[in-house]
């Protein structure tokens, strides 16, 4: 063979072209695996109909707490603001009672906890306390609902 002519490729083993599928396909479901953690924002599943219904009757009495007159829209927010982030715990399978507001938002995003926990942080600047505790009674069964 002269300086010239080309040299026949050299043929691998099957198992190195099995291997490198295995790798890539390993690869991708990883990948697959951490961006779908990351989009639930850790959340475990769905709340079982019990328990939301257990949430919303636990809601509904802290309302009626407040239509007669037992606790004043501040603390009907600080104890909405106790249960949602009991609810959310639940929900997200983690802790949620250490967390400031906006740790919870940054963490579990599509929770929709973030935004509520705000506006509890909020009671007491409201001109028309009725009208604010309707509106936040709303949001909050709108996020026990959405779970």
């Amino acid at each position: 063979m002269s300086g010239t002519e080309a040299a026949a490729p050299v043929l691998y083993a099957w198992w190195v072209l099995a291997l490198g599928v295995a790798l890539l396909v390993a690869a991708a479901a990883w990948l697959w695996w951490v961006l779908r953690r990351r989009g639930e924002g850790g959340a475990v599943g769905r709340v079982a109909g019990p328990v939301r219904l257990t949430y919303r009757v636990r809601v509904d009495e802290l309302y009626e707490r407040f239509t007669r007159g037992e606790i004043d829209l501040r603390g009907l927010h600080l104890e909405l603001a106790r249960l949602v982030r009991e609810f959310g715990s639940e929900r997200v399978g983690q802790d949620l009672t250490w967390m400031s507001r906006g740790e919870v938002a940054e963490y579990h995003p599509r929770t929709g906890l973030g935004p509520l926990l705000a506006r509890y942080e909020q009671p007491s600047f409201s001109r028309d306390s009725r009208v604010e505790a309707e509106t936040t009674m709303r949001m909050t069964r709108e996020v026990i609902e959405s779970w």
